[in-house]
């Protein structure tokens, strides 16, 4: 029998007894910890434990470690951008962009995870087949049900154990460019890319099947957090949405096609490239937007922007109308304008369209009005009208206001009370 080293020790409160104060039991586990495992508690500081049991009805403990690192300090460097492209015949593809242009362009493939994934789906879909005539023969599947288990357990370990080892390579790649760049990280982040792969969407079995185990969001994880221990800035590290990088030029915004599935081509500008390369690029483009640091062509990367990229209209800040009409106060310079609208006419055919005829030739006589006396007393008479139509005059309620010459402006009285319409001119009475 194998000796057990390591013990967990915990307090157990289920079967604690108070005898003026609680005596609490403890409880001894077995721990089977690997040297990865030691290495990285005697790297930090313990803080918590967590027990769970997984499907499997096996029991793990989850330890909390906190490591201290020291960040890199890179502001006096010149600035950088890295897009990074993930795919599933090439895992990922970065590209740096500098104000010189692009460079460090890095292809990773991993062409045994391909072939080892593909092994182990042939031998579970057989599988599959033969549990399902088991069934069908009203048999016992319970060996064959077992085994489908396990090997589905050894794929997911499988791609997990890639992933890690890709979010590695990758940030030993971005460590080796730290020293010359003040670098940001930005990643794409496929999301609802998983919608494509449907059966109503006429793509195929092969690639339904790659998409859905296509593992992007757990190698940005793994990523970010294999720089964050490194040391690198996480505030520098930037997940954009990955819509349409692919397919648009990253020369001229037009949007191109792809002959092959590595070859982009605009049919615009001419451009010619990797696919995963122009993606990757678009997304590079990406941060360089979020941040104004980095829009700015001389001290930035403003030179990868395109020419309606580099201005962003502001949207003007709405004020308040602090009980204020927002009718136009402008001063009538058309002929035809309503009544509503003049302020200053003599008379009310200055606000009619002779030309137009379903407007009345006859008009009303304005009254007039003079000021008399030291108070400034308005002094109203009406006048008759020649040839009234029969329509109705509709006007909107409007107040008299007097200007500093003494003259009074055009307005409408209390029509509600049943009073006549009055119609004050600039004209005095003689």
């Amino acid at each position: 029998m194998k000796e057990i080293k390591h013990w967990l020790n915990l307090r157990y409160s289920v079967d604690s007894t108070r005898e003026r104060r609680f005596n609490h039991d403890r409880l001894l586990i077995p721990l089977s910890p690997s040297s990865y495992h030691l290495k990285r508690l005697n790297e930090g500081k313990l803080k918590t434990v967590r027990l769970f049991k997984d499907r499997q009805r096996k029991w793990w403990a989850i330890f909390t470690v906190t490591i201290d690192t020291e960040s890199v300090d890179t502001s006096s460097l010149p600035p950088a951008a890295m897009g990074i492209d993930l795919g599933i015949e090439k895992a990922a593809c970065t590209v740096l962009l500098t104000k010189q242009g692009y460079k460090h362009v890095r292809y990773w493939k991993q062409q045994d995870k391909l072939k080892r994934m593909e092994h182990y789906d042939s031998i579970i879909a057989s599988l599959q087949q033969k549990k399902e005539l088991l069934l069908a023969q009203s048999k016992d599947s319970t060996q064959v049900t077992k085994r489908l288990r396990e090997l589905g357990k050894k794929r997911a370990r499988l791609s997990q154990e890639y992933d890690r080892k890709l979010a590695k390579d990758v940030a030993e790649h971005i460590f080796d460019l730290i020293e010359k760049y003040d670098l940001h990280i930005v990643i794409g982040q496929l999301k609802g890319i998983r919608g494509t792969a449907r059966k109503e969407n006429f793509r195929g079995r092969k690639f339904r099947g790659m998409v859905h185990r296509w593992s992007f969001a757990r190698v940005r994880d793994y990523l970010q957090h294999k720089l964050s221990i490194l040391g690198f800035d996480s505030t520098k590290f930037f997940a954009v949405n990955e819509a349409w990088t692919s397919i648009k030029c990253h020369k001229c915004g037009s949007k191109g096609y792809r002959p092959k599935q590595n070859l982009f081509v605009c049919g615009t500008c001419g451009f010619r490239a990797n696919a995963d390369l122009n993606g990757a690029i678009n997304i590079g483009r990406r941060v360089i937007k979020l941040i104004p640091s980095l829009r700015d062509e001389k001290t930035g990367l403003g030179v990868w922007l395109l020419p309606s990229e580099k201005t962003i209209p502001k949207t003007s800040r709405g004020k308040r109308s602090k009980r204020k009409s927002s009718l136009s106060q402008r001063m009538p310079t058309l002929v035809g304008e309503s009544v509503a609208e003049c302020y200053k006419q003599t008379s009310l055919e200055m606000c009619v369209n002779t030309e137009d005829p379903a407007v009345a030739s006859t008009v009303e006589e304005p009254s007039v009005s003079e000021m008399t006396g030291s108070l400034g007393s308005t002094q109203r008479t009406e006048t008759s009208c020649k040839g009234r139509n029969d329509f109705p005059m509709i006007l909107d309620k409007a107040h008299v206001v007097s200007d500093d010459s003494g003259h009074l402006e055009t307005g409408d009285s209390s029509r509600e009370q049943g009073e006549t319409q009055k119609f004050l001119s600039e004209f005095t009475h003689s």
